[in-house]
Parts: C-alpha cells; structure tokens; sequence
C-alpha cells in the first residue's frame, strides 16, 4: 500500500509540474507607458536566473520638458542581474537592485500572461509582461 501511495504522489508531482506554465524566455511589457521592460528568464529545477531590463522609450526624456521627464529611473535601472529567484509551479519570486537596494518582484503566470507586483517608493506596482510572438 505504501507503494502504491507513493507511486500516486511521484506521478501527480510530475504532472503538476509537466502542466504549470513555462517562465523560460523572454517576456517584455511597458511600466508607466514610458518604459520598456524586458526579462529574461531561465529555471533550473525552482532556481530562476535571468537578466531584467529596463529601457526608457519616451524621446522627452534626453531632454527634460515642463513635466520633468527624465532618463533618470531607466538610467539607474538599466540591465540587473536577477537574484534569489524562485519558481513554484506558476508563481516565481525575485530580486533586482536599484541604487544599491534590493526590490522584490512577486508574480504568476496566468493565460500567457506573467503578471508581477513590486513596491517602488513605498507605492505598489503592478507589471504585466508578455511573451513576442515567435516569427515562423
């Protein structure tokens, strides 16, 4: 009986994780309509490793105008190195840097869609990040 008991819990382990959703690639969104964000995302078993850009897009921004927009955030930001990822069937955790500090980025992976949330200046953020379409 112990088994067969174990025999279930291998096989419905190997299916949950044959059916959670793959992080592996690249995914990219854009934070505040102003910047490009791009991750790219590798696992290894649950470790999750990658590399997490961001690049701001807005042509205002090399020169500054009356509303204050500035290359600043994605000049700080620029590419990080992510650390402490973690992946957990369809949710993952991990850390970048900015200024020195580390912020933590938490999310899920939900119809195609990997959707994470962060605190910036003591304010929530909310990201949603889509995989491109692959050219056939």
């Amino acid at each position: 009986m112990k088994k067969v008991l174990l025999a279930a819990v291998v096989v419905l382990t190997a299916v949950t994780v044959c059916l959670a959703a793959s992080v592996d690639g690249v995914w990219k969104g854009l934070v505040e309509g102003q910047y490009n964000l791009s991750l790219t995302l590798k696992t290894d078993g649950t470790a999750l490793t990658g590399v997490f850009n961001l690049v701001d897009n807005n042509p205002k921004s090399e020169n500054p105008d009356e509303a204050g927009y500035t290359p600043f955030v994605a000049a700080q930001m620029g590419k990080n190195t992510i650390t402490d990822g973690k992946v957990d069937g369809d949710n993952i955790q991990f850390t970048t840097t900015f200024n020195g500090k580390p912020i933590v980025y938490k999310g899920t992976i939900t119809e195609g869609k990997l959707v994470l949330t962060t605190t910036f200046n003591n304010a929530p953020v909310k990201l949603t990040l889509k995989q491109p379409a692959v050219a056939k």
